[in-house]
């Protein structure tokens, strides 16, 4: 169990330290981008994520499952309370993510630098109020992670 814990830890560690990451600098330094320059990065950071994410997402689910199923064997409720809440944190993120976030990045996608919507500026900000969303809610999953590893 304390093996699966730290899977589940180190997986998790991974996918919320980007919205970690926006929440300490790049927020504020991708609000005060000009457009091409924001059409740009976004262009740049989509098929990276779009490679990556699956795999370390898919990792934090098979070990957050794996904790569910080994702490209901051996009956230890706090880590499976404390599991779930992890667990149920990143579906959120990925129901959130896969919604909102990855259609956006798709519009976006078929912009250029010298060519993109007058209220460019409406689809960053919306963009970023659903990974504020999801922010929350990867937050929330983290520290139950967390918490599994401390009464674990």
């Amino acid at each position: 169990m304390r093996l699966a814990i730290l899977m589940n830890l180190v997986a998790y560690s991974v996918v919320v330290s980007q919205p970690l990451a926006y929440l300490v600098f790049l927020s504020k330094a991708q609000r005060a981008l000009s457009a091409p320059a924001y059409v740009e990065l976004r262009q740049r950071i989509n098929p990276v994520m779009t490679r990556r994410v699956p795999v370390i997402y898919g990792a934090t689910i098979a070990t957050g499952l794996l904790l569910l199923v080994l702490s209901l064997r051996s009956r230890n409720w706090s880590v499976l309370v404390t599991a779930t809440v992890a667990l149920l944190g990143l579906l959120v993120d990925i129901v959130l993510m896969l919604c909102e976030n990855v259609p956006i990045n798709g519009v976006v996608d078929r912009w250029s630098s010298t060519n993109y919507p007058e209220d460019w500026e409406d689809y960053r900000s919306k963009w970023f109020a659903v990974f504020g969303y999801r922010q929350v809610a990867l937050l929330v999953g983290f520290s139950s992670s967390l918490a599994a590893a401390v009464v674990g």
